[in-house]
């Protein structure tokens, strides 16, 4: 019998552990546990920061040990995750679980693109990269969009136990089938002490944001990641908020993951198409648009027009993950074979810090449950989306001159040699 391809089986475990039953409704669940709407904000930009210290160590851990022992680290946090919130109740539990989480995104997305390039490169395959991290996203959004296909009917019948209880033994046979991985060599860092550790993580840090090919492409990558999620995490308030029925809830995390599935495996084809500069303009425009989406949700507070008006979002967040799977492919061309993981985690980090602070930071400009004082959603959407915009202007100057510099070079190099 012919064996699995590896990073098809890579594909299956990260399938099976994005089946995040409980998240269509995770507002629903804060709540039975003594959560306001404004603390779910909140919660989800503390763990985003919490990120930020694990993210740069995840990544060179990998590179330090096995990215395979790493991935399989990540699947057990989350696993843990499942386990503690299955097994206990309250505002601490969920804490606690939210950390787990936080570990688990930390490994994760900083060592899953790395393992695909060394085993590609073992294979002597590098060139198929994008395609593969696309499939690989393909699979992790089409799990989450099977999940929340169930999620709505699940919980309205048995609650929240049934929902964890499917993550905790779906995410059991992924770290089974993650063991059954090859580890595919690849380079290690020099250092050995401690010291020397902490001086090359923040050496190839500095190095990874000194780099003018890719360091403007990860700010703008990060900015993106940040509206996407402060997009994301306020769904369910939005729906909350308009009253829409728990269907709505589960259909719009479906329509979301579909399009992120769809936009992921066929990221190669976008990027051929719009060049890898054009999808970033694009990706902007909508991510400028899904603002004016959301400022018209909160504004109308109606179920009916909060529904449409988020489907348009989700197209604009597909997008996004299209240029940030691109953009990974980008960084990993000039990424050192030895730090590979580390800059990969740079990234990441940096993702997790800007949306973060925005989260955070969104929170206490919005007025709390019931309350009068701060902004409503719709004025908070406003000050944020020119805020964003005024960003998006800067940096696209900033490339747009850049690749002018770099083409007048190309054009010289040229007459040279003619």
């Amino acid at each position: 019998m012919k064996q699995i391809n590896p990073l098809k089986r890579l594909d299956i475990a990260c399938f099976l552990r994005s089946q995040l039953y409980l998240a269509p409704v995770l507002l629903l669940f804060y709540q039975q546990n003594g959560l306001t709407i404004a603390d779910f904000v909140l919660f989800q930009g503390i763990f985003q920061l919490t990120g930020i210290i694990f993210e740069i160590p995840c990544g060179y851990i990998a590179d330090v040990i096995s990215k395979k022992k790493v991935l399989i680290l990540a699947f057990l946090c989350f696993f843990l995750r499942a386990a503690v919130w299955l097994s206990f109740s309250g505002v601490y539990i969920i804490l606690l679980g939210e950390l787990f989480n936080a570990l688990s995104r930390a490994f994760l997305s900083g060592v899953y693109d790395s393992y695909i390039y060394d085993y590609l490169k073992n294979e002597n395959k590098t060139k198929r990269m994008l395609k593969e991290c696309g499939r690989t996203n393909f699979a992790m959004s089409s799990g989450a969009m099977f999940a929340a296909v169930f999620s709505a009917v699940l919980y309205d019948k048995y609650g929240t136990v049934i929902l964890l209880s499917l993550e905790f033994c779906l995410t059991l046979i992924s770290i089974i089938l993650l063991t059954t991985l090859p580890n595919p060599p690849s380079a290690r860092p020099h250092a050995q002490t401690i010291r020397e550790k902490f001086n090359e993580i923040k050496d190839t840090t500095i190095a990874t944001i000194k780099n003018k090919n890719i360091n403007v492409y990860i700010l703008y990558s990060a900015l993106l990641f940040s509206t996407t999620s402060l997009f994301c995490w306020c769904f369910q308030p939005l729906l909350k908020i308009s009253s829409a029925p728990v269907i709505m809830f589960s259909s719009i995390y479906v329509i979301n993951h579909a399009l992120r599935a769809a936009f992921s495996f066929y990221v190669n084809k976008l990027k051929k198409f719009f060049g890898f500069n054009r999808l970033l303009v694009v990706t902007t425009f909508l991510c400028l648009y899904s603002f004016a989406c959301m400022i018209l949700s909160f504004y109308f507070e109606q179920p009916n027009v909060a529904f449409i008006c988020l489907i348009f979002v989700c197209i604009g967040i597909g997008f996004q993950l299209a240029f940030a799977i691109a953009n990974i492919n980008h960084i990993h061309n000039f990424a050192l074979e030895e730090t590979r993981a580390t800059i990969s985690s740079v990234n990441n980090m940096l993702q997790q810090s800007i949306s973060g602070i925005s989260l955070i930071c969104f929170k206490f400009v919005i007025a709390p449950d019931n309350e009068n004082s701060g902004l409503s959603f719709a004025g908070a959407f406003s000050i944020f989306g020119i805020f964003y915009m005024s960003l998006f202007i800067f940096l696209l100057y900033i490339i747009y001159q850049r690749t002018q510099k770099t083409s007048k070079i190309a054009e010289q190099k040229n007459i040279r040699y003619l």
